[in-house]
């Protein structure tokens, strides 16, 4: 089925698309479609579980750690950087990472971008 014939029957809303039918997912390659799946939990504020599933398709499908914070920052202009930094622990989580709490209240008044310092 061609692309005009998805994008009509989900404009119908015709569950067969979405049920197993024919979507023309060969229109992405695997890596571009496990980076889309990111930035989608990014916009719906995804659960940590989540996450984790995207990434780990992701990692299977050859994308790499930069890249998934590159979709990050990809998506601040459309969904904001509040949704942005929500999403942000719950990345780090599924990559693997501690995500670090507190930049901000550690920083110095006056210092933007300022890290916490240890000791």
């Amino acid at each position: 089925m061609d692309h005009a014939e998805v994008l009509r029957r989900l404009a119908v809303n015709d569950e067969s698309v979405v049920d197993g039918g024919a979507t023309g997912d060969d229109a992405l390659s695997g890596r571009d479609r496990a980076l889309v799946r990111i930035a989608a939990a990014v916009a719906v504020g995804a659960s940590v579980p989540t996450y984790g599933a995207e990434i780990d398709g992701a990692v299977e499908a050859g994308v790499d750690a930069a890249e998934v914070v590159g979709v990050l920052m990809a998506v601040v202009p459309v969904v904001g950087l509040p949704t942005v930094v929500a999403a942000a622990p719950r990345v780090a989580l599924a990559l693997g990472l501690e995500p670090v709490e507190g930049w901000d209240d550690a920083a110095e008044p006056g210092v933007p971008g300022d890290f916490p310092r240890s000791g």
